[in-house]
Formats: structure tokens, C-alpha cells, sequence
């Protein structure tokens, strides 16, 4: 882990403009552009959708980015449990159940030493 010290006025300045700076780049340029495009490509040339702003270009911007991740890099993965009798416990339940009884044999049991 790094430490940056702030010396001074200058300092602070120099810390609030990297701190624009990065929002800048990471959120207003994308932005600009995505509403750019689509005002460019689907308004005036294809005259198929509205014109958009620049919070809908933010909305379109983070639409891209998720699309991009579960294209790219899909890491969610669900699990669902049958169920035989809607009254029964699931199977996850009753591991737990016997993990947590393990664990507490294992606390009674002399440690070899």
C-alpha cells in the first residue's frame, strides 16, 4: 500500500486535478462519445431512434460496459437445489447442518499434541 503525502496548497490542487482528471477520462469522454455515435449514426443517418443526451449517453455507456463483462468475461453462475417434498429441507441446509456438527465434534476431540 502506497502513502502519498500532501504537501501544502499546491499539494491539494494537484490532488483534486487528478481526482477530475480520472472521472474525467473514466466517465465523461466514454459518455460524450456514446452520445456522439448514436446522435451521429442512429439520429442523422439512419434517422431510426430519438436524439439522446448526455445522461442517456452515460445510461447507454454503462449498458455497454455490463453487455461487455457477461460477452467477455461471464462469471455468474446460479445454482438451484430440487426440491422432492416442498416441506424438506434443501441439500445445501443439510450440509451446513453437518458441517456445523463437525465442526463442533471436532472442538470436544483432545488435540494430539
Amino acid at each position: 500500500m502506497h502513502v502519498f503525502q500532501i504537501k501544502g496548497f499546491s499539494g491539494f490542487l494537484a490532488l483534486l486535478f487528478a481526482i477530475l482528471l480520472t472521472i474525467l477520462l473514466l466517465f465523461a469522454l466514454p459518455t460524450a462519445f456514446m452520445m456522439v455515435l448514436w446522435n451521429a449514426l442512429i439520429y442523422e443517418s439512419f434517422k431510426l431512434g430519438p436524439e439522446i443526451n448526455y445522461y442517456q449517453g452515460f445510461l447507454l455507456w454503462a449498458l455497454f460496459l455490463i453487455v461487455f463483462k457477461l460477452v467477455f468475461n461471464p462469471e455468474i453462475h446460479f445454482q438451484f437445489d430440487a426440491l422432492d417434498n416442498p416441506n424438506a429441507k434443501s441439500s445445501s441446509a443439510k450440509k451446513n447442518k453437518r458441517s456445523k456438527e463437525q465442526l463442533k465434534s471436532d472442538k470436544h476431540k483432545p488435540s494430539k499434541k
